[in-house]
């Protein structure tokens, strides 16, 4: 069985299958962060098409400000692959309760997404990932397989 590795895909490319699957866009004209949003770049990826598409809500009183909800940048984001280095050097009394307790905060699923490789660590899921090391007693740096640039959706 081939293994699955994780790709980053260029940016255009991932505009295209977000807009074919549907993905919120957003159509201000006034929004100060719109040049930068990836939802304001999404709507010239919409299909032809479509009659109807998810979109913003403009009303929302945060919409269309430098606090908006929904912002995500266009700049590729240095994110984390793969969780299996970062057993290595642990001795068993640490990596055991600490690999099954980011299982049940992950899901199974997820956590072998990561673990693999197949699947980019947010930011926030790596700083979890280093606190809950320090919790169960780890305190030397943390050392993942490798990192990627991609973008957060």
């Amino acid at each position: 069985m081939e293994e699955k590795k994780y790709t980053p895909q260029p940016l255009e490319k991932v505009l295209k299958e977000k807009a074919d699957k549907g993905n919120g866009i957003c159509l201000t004209q006034t929004c100060p962060l719109r040049e930068h949003c990836l939802h304001y770049i999404l709507r010239t990826y919409t299909p032809e098409s479509y009659l109807y598409t998810t979109c913003t809500n403009l009303n929302h009183p945060l919409m269309q400000t430098e606090k908006c909800p929904l912002y995500l940048s266009d700049k590729p984001v240095r994110m984390p692959l793969g969780l299996s280095n970062i057993y290595y050097d642990m001795p068993a009394r640490i990596a055991n309760p600490l690999k099954q307790h980011l299982i049940r905060y992950f899901n199974r699923k997820r956590y072998y997404e990561y673990h693999f490789s197949r699947r980019p660590i947010t930011p926030e899921h790596e700083q979890y990932i280093r606190q809950a090391a320090i919790r169960f007693g780890w305190h030397q740096p943390i050392e993942f397989k490798g990192y990627v640039e991609d973008f957060l959706w």
